[in-house]
C-alpha cells in the first residue's frame, strides 16, 4: 500500500512540474512572440483548448478574440473552441469574430469552414416563444 501511495505521489509531483513548465513557456511565448505561437506550442505539448483558454484569459492585455483566433489557426475544431468559450464565459459574438479573423489571417490552416453553432433551437421563432414545440400561446385559431 505504501508503494502505491508513493507511486501516486511521484507521478503527481512530476506532473505538477510539467504543468508549471508548460504555463511558464506559454506566458513567455505570448510576451516574446505572440498569442498564435503560444497557442501553437501549447497544442504541440498536448495541452487542451479548455486549459489554454483558462490560462490565456489570465494573460495581461490579451483580447479574447485573439485567443479564439489563435485556437482556430492552430487547428482546433469549432466545437472544442465553442465549448471552452462557454465554460469560461466568452460570448458567441467574440467566438464568431475570432473565427472571421482567423479565416482572414490563417486561411486554409483553419479546420472549420464556418464558426461552430450548437444544433437545435436558437431562440424565438415565428410560432412564438417555444417555436412550435408543444402549445404556443401565439398560434392562430385555425391550428
Amino acid at each position: 500500500m505504501k508503494r502505491i501511495i508513493a507511486a501516486f505521489f511521484i507521478v503527481g509531483f512530476v506532473a505538477s512540474f510539467a504543468y508549471a513548465d508548460w504555463l511558464s513557456d506559454f506566458k513567455d511565448n505570448y510576451k516574446n512572440k505572440n498569442i498564435d505561437m503560444a497557442v501553437e506550442n501549447a497544442m504541440k505539448e498536448g495541452i487542451g483548448p479548455d486549459t489554454i483558454v483558462e490560462n490565456g484569459l489570465a494573460l495581461e492585455n490579451l483580447n479574447p478574440q485573439n485567443l479564439v483566433k489563435a485556437l482556430y489557426c492552430a487547428g482546433v475544431t469549432g466545437e472544442e473552441i465553442y465549448n471552452a468559450a462557454q465554460k469560461f464565459d466568452i460570448s458567441e459574438l467574440i467566438v464568431e469574430a475570432g473565427f472571421k479573423k482567423s479565416v482572414e489571417e490563417c486561411g486554409d490552416r483553419v479546420s472549420d469552414t464556418q464558426p461552430y453553432t450548437p444544433g437545435g433551437r436558437q431562440g424565438l421563432g415565428f410560432g412564438g416563444p417555444n417555436n412550435g414545440q408543444g402549445t404556443a400561446p401565439y398560434v392562430s385559431p385555425s391550428r
